[in-house]
């Protein structure tokens, strides 16, 4: 599997589940987990069933999971700005350190490559 489907398919949707269970155990709506996770209300119920999103996650990814939560209840971090919070915890998840040789580089734009995409062309 590639890395980035083995992101789409198995990480995130663990991460958006436990972003779901910790932002509603802060009291948040659903609605506001939905637009926080860029998802529906419908996709939020299931994440907190279980019916989606139910890999397991690193200790160190479900900690930083209710963290981003409390900032978000808190109104620390707005729902326009949880990608990048999301982006951190896979990042944590999938025990990457982001290096120049991780595949996850590219689409983090980090390193040299940082203004330029596959084929030198401007992202």
């Amino acid at each position: 599997m590639l890395p980035c489907s083995e992101v789409h398919w198995k990480i995130l949707p663990s991460v958006c589940s436990q972003l779901a269970l910790c932002m509603e155990k802060e009291k948040v709506p659903r609605a506001s987990i939905a637009a926080a996770l860029g998802t529906s209300e419908a996709a939020v119920s299931q994440y907190i069933s279980g019916k989606r999103g139910a890999g397991k996650l690193p200790a160190a990814a479900k900690k930083e999971c209710c963290a981003l939560a409390k900032k978000f209840a808190s109104g620390k971090v707005k729902a326009s700005e949880m990608d990048v919070g999301i982006s951190m915890i896979v990042v944590i998840a999938k025990g990457s350190t982001l290096g120049k040789n991780d595949p996850c580089a590219i689409c983090m734009r980090i390193g040299k490559e940082k203004d330029t995409a596959v084929k030198g062309k401007k992202r």
